[in-house]
């Protein structure tokens, strides 16, 4: 009878794996789909914020192909493509672009916002005007009692605002020139 040897091992290190230098495969459909949500993003956007925007100008004329679309399943095959140009890009310099355009955006909605309550509190309680005054010191070289006169005048009259919304108007300018003060004060 033949004698039969147990069969040795091709490689010495038995029980140990290789390095697996590739990433998986759910790291980059992970990956992907994260460039498909930064796509989206920029579809989203009003397409003339996304023309300045750091992109080729292939996915930038996809981005417009993807707004004349009508059907659901066109949108969706047109989002997976603008996902795959995607990959062609600096998105980590796109996702920085994303990101400072909404934080400008909400800024700019805070001080709308911030006009909006001044104004009314302005209108209702005139003697709040100094206080006004003390937290946006370029107020004082505007001429402001003859406007909120006014416009507390024409809303008690039912008239059409427009003393009301050139007061908001000057408010804003205010209140947007105090932010870019504190902005370069804060960056020297």
């Amino acid at each position: 009878m033949a004698n039969i040897q147990p069969m040795e091992p091709e490689n010495d290190k038995q029980g140990e794996f290789e390095e697996y230098d590739r990433p998986s495969k759910s790291s980059v459909k992970r990956d992907m789909l994260a460039l498909q949500d930064l796509g989206k993003t920029l579809c989203e956007m009003p397409y003339d914020k996304v023309k300045r925007a750091p992109i080729g100008e292939r996915l930038l004329i996809e981005i417009a192909e993807f707004h004349k679309c009508k059907s659901f399943g066109a949108k969706k095959r047109q989002m997976q493509f603008i996902g795959k140009l995607m990959r062609d890009e600096e998105h980590e310099e796109v996702q920085a672009w994303v990101n400072g355009e909404t934080v400008e955006q909400k800024l700019k909605v805070l001080h709308l916002h911030a006009a909006e309550q001044w104004r009314d509190r302005l209108i209702e309680e005139p003697g709040l005007l100094a206080t006004f005054i003390e937290s946006y010191p370029a107020a004082a070289r505007e001429n402001l009692n003859p406007i909120i006169r006014q416009a507390v005048q024409e809303r008690a009259a039912k008239k059409a605002p427009r003393n009301f919304r050139q007061l908001f108007q000057i408010i804003y300018r205010l209140i947007e020139e105090k932010a870019e003060q504190d902005a370069d004060g804060g960056e020297s």
